[in-house]
């Protein structure tokens, strides 16, 4: 019998390691002023989600591919996402020249005033 080192590594690495990812990602959301850095902070916790999913999959047995299929379905979900996120950043960067979410809302502000 061989002693390896991926025998030491637990679910709960994976899953420290998924809440981790799933903070930097919340904490990019909430401090970045930038349109595409907050869609990439929301895939960081996509990211984090899908961890979780396989990492509790492999806790349960070894034999369920529910999580694997559930992180399938959710990484073609997320992608969708990204991509209507990328084009209405498109749309918002020639609407207003700028990506930055504070002047985009004060310039909304301003154009639609009641």
């Amino acid at each position: 019998m061989s002693h390896n080192i991926l025998n030491c590594i637990t679910t709960y690495y994976y899953q420290i390691d998924a809440i981790l990812l799933f903070f930097v990602g919340l904490l990019g959301v909430v401090f970045s002023r930038n349109l595409i850095k907050i869609l990439l902070s929301i895939e960081f916790m996509f990211n984090a989600i899908n961890l979780i999913f396989v990492s509790f999959s492999s806790y349960i047995s070894n034999n369920s591919y529910l999580g694997y299929t559930v992180v399938i379905f959710s990484t073609a979900i997320s992608a969708l996402v990204l991509a209507v996120g990328l084009y209405f950043t498109n749309i918002l960067n020639q609407k207003f020249g700028t990506i930055d979410v504070n002047k985009i809302y004060s310039k909304y502000k301003e154009i639609n005033k009641c």
